[in-house]
């Protein structure tokens, strides 16, 4: 989660998920990488570049398709812990769908 994703050569694809955090997000941290793990196991994944301070997060995972993409959006506990962040740390919280063409 620290460092640059090795990716394949484009094209493939994005998901942007910037976060504005509240104030108390004690557990997000530790669910996040959770998610990570999970994610990894999921058909598809390439990787995940995150950042953090304080009031906001953003995470941009890359996937090998669209398909792959809907599975993980899917997955039963990605969506519980998708739910949680909503209800519990994130006070905005939008998901962005972006194809990589280019790398250079």
């Amino acid at each position: 989660m620290d460092k640059v994703v090795d990716a394949p050569a484009p094209p493939y694809y994005a998901v942007i998920a910037p976060a504005e955090l509240r104030e108390d997000i004690r557990g997000y941290p530790e669910l996040a990488a959770k998610l990570v793990e999970l994610a990894k196991e999921q058909p598809g994944f390439l990787g995940i570049e995150t950042g953090a301070q304080r009031g906001f997060a953003v995470a941009v995972s890359y996937w090998t398709s669209l398909e792959a993409i809907d599975g993980w959006r899917r997955n039963a506990r990605h969506l519980i812990a998708k739910e949680k962040g909503m209800s519990a740390w994130f006070e905005k919280y939008v998901t962005r769908i972006a194809k990589v063409e280019r790398v250079y």
